[in-house]
């Protein structure tokens, strides 16, 4: 429980309590003290942890109608020290305080208990029931208005999936990357540390900060490596992969990572934005597969050798008028889709392997969490010069189906490993079609497939947006972990749908949240109610991108006028 000597009474507890809801007078001592959002303790049969919610100031000379309307009117001055007057703080009950956290509340406090303050600082383990450093636990910011009480998080919740919410400017890239450095040194006992291994979806270049670093002192947490994954024709490849030949590397896939029948959906959907047309699926289906079993060629190799791609059309064409089990005009469609498919795939954005292995593969997923690594996948304007949504798309449709299908196996095999995948920019990967209708979602269905069978396999998702509304709803509701910025007045319902509802307070502050201010709330949280927390300066490796100098720019550019 709470160390002796770290309390201070600031009221005492009025009639009408609940096991939610109470309502405490505050001594004329503490009323310059108290603040919304104060954390307390009701000192009731049992402790039980509260938040001050609101306070109410009341003066009997300050009602509305009152006998004293009339000379307020007239600017007479009340004798207003003669009143009387006191503050009311609306408290939301927390939980009842044991020995190892918080638990449910079976019974309201009585009036007449005690609240008093409380420094949490010195007994961490009496509200949170763990110490800093235990294993399996980060420490995450602080609680708001508390600047050291950080907020424990449970490890474990990942598995469930996360999200991040928060408009431009929030901060929400910032949150993340913090994530990221907090789950690069996890404790596991005995004063050690390991790393999850994870995959960030970089949309505007937010992490390349973490690859720097590394680059700079070869170490980041307990991050074996740190890569950084860019297009072949893009600037970063261009310019930079030289001087950093361990690190940078350009995007292949591996088209041997599918069956026959995956690669055909892929194909079909590349062209068609994601509709899936069953007989040019079927069709092109059986002619990969005759391919395979006839020539044991590689599905990359039908793609790159132009001979072998020849076969692949004179093989849809003998189904089409040997077999006559798909119509011509199907077998028109499948031909359009596959060249359509080589073009884009193979001879302008050059993702297939023409020698070795790919980049992109379940070889890399094998390397990366037998050594914990962080690979960046930069699809900002560095890293993906020129790349259109579509191509993008396709690199995570095939990113997320690869990485079902290799950690399916690893369950089958008994072989336990994880992996958190990031994406930025969520809503351009898995959209809600009724809300933000792209046109073009090759992504929707394997996204939807990760969030709602990814983690019973060690796939931990974090869906990082600044238009919650966009994205697609059911994906969403496979997440139990939020962590939300400042919102659009427009996603404020949506928001407070897929979290489960947030008290009245917390809701209210959605559309107006600080910079780095957010709340927590769902799975990792191990209070068991959101709590507001902030994140200020906490991460060791300051962002740079985002950063803007105009003032410093236009005096440079600009004719110099004293100010008269």
């Amino acid at each position: 429980m709470l160390s002796s000597g770290s309390t201070d009474s600031i009221g005492v507890v009025l009639s009408g309590a609940t096991t939610s809801f109470a309502k405490c007078e505050v001594y004329a001592s503490a009323e310059d003290r108290v603040e919304e959002g104060m954390i307390v303790i009701i000192n009731s049969k049992n402790k039980i942890l509260a938040r001050i919610e609101k306070i109410v100031p009341y003066n009997e000379f300050y009602r509305e109608g009152d006998v004293f309307a009339q000379a307020r009117r007239e600017r007479i001055k009340v004798p207003v020290d003669i009143a009387r007057k006191y503050k009311i703080a609306e408290l939301e009950l927390l939980g009842k305080l044991t020995l190892v956290g918080l638990s449910e509340i079976t019974t309201p406090p009585e009036p007449g208990d005690e609240v008093v303050s409380i420094d949490i600082s010195q007994d961490l383990r009496g509200i949170f029931g763990i110490d800093i450093g235990n294993k399996g636990y980060i420490w995450f910011g602080t609680l708001y208005g508390y600047r050291n009480i950080p907020i424990p998080l449970d490890v474990e919740g990942l598995t469930m999936h996360l999200a991040v919410f928060g408009s431009t400017g929030s901060g929400k890239s910032y949150t993340t990357g913090y994530l990221l450095e907090l789950l690069s040194e996890i404790p596991c006992g005995d004063g050690k540390v390991t790393a999850l291994p994870a995959i960030v979806i970089d949309a505007n270049g937010d992490y390349l900060d973490y690859f720097r670093y590394f680059l700079k002192n070869r170490s980041f947490g307990a991050y074996r490596k740190v890569l950084r994954f860019v297009f072949v024709n893009s600037y970063a490849y261009r310019k930079e992969r030289y001087e950093y030949p361990d690190n940078i590397k350009k995007i292949t896939i591996d088209l041997e990572e599918f069956s026959p029948r995956e690669l055909a959906e892929m194909i079909i959907a590349f062209r068609t934005g994601g509709t899936l047309n069953e007989l040019q699926v079927a069709g092109l289906e059986i002619a990969l597969r005759r391919l395979k079993e006839q020539y044991d060629w590689s599905f990359n190799d039908i793609f790159l050798n132009t001979a072998y791609f020849n076969d692949l059309i004179d093989e849809i064409d003998n189904i089409t008028q040997i077999d006559r089990t798909i119509h011509p005009q199907t077998a028109r469609a499948i031909k359009s889709a596959i060249e359509h498919f080589r073009s884009e795939v193979v001879t302008k954005y050059n993702l297939l392997p023409e020698e070795g292995t790919a980049t992109i593969s379940s070889e890399f997923v094998k390397d990366i969490t037998d050594n914990p690594q962080l690979a960046i996948i930069d699809f900002s304007t560095g890293g993906a010069t020129g790349v259109p949504l579509q191509i993008k798309q396709l690199v995570i449709a095939y990113l997320t189906k690869m990485l079902y299908n290799t950690f399916t196996k690893y369950k089958m095999e008994g072989d336990e490993r994880y992996l958190l995948l990031i994406i930025e920019e969520a809503q351009n990967y898995c959209p809600n079609p009724s809300t933000y209708p792209i046109g073009y979602t090759l992504t929707r269905e394997t996204l939807s497939l990760i969030a709602t069978q990814g983690r019973k396999f060690g796939i931990c998702l974090c869906l990082v947006t600044q238009r919650p509304s966009f994205v697609d709803p059911i994906v969403l509701s496979m997440v139990n972990t939020f962590f939300i910025h400042r919102v659009s007045v427009d996603d404020v319902n949506f928001v407070k749908k897929v979290t489960g509802g947030l008290p009245k307070v917390l809701e209210n502050r959605l559309v107006n949240l600080g910079r780095g201010d957010m709340i927590i709330t769902g799975q990792m949280n191990i209070l068991g109610f959101p709590v507001f927390c902030e994140v200020k300066d906490a991460r060791k490796i300051q962002p740079t991108i985002g950063k803007t100098n105009l003032v410093e720019v236009l005096s440079t550019k600009s004719v110099i006028k004293d100010k008269e």
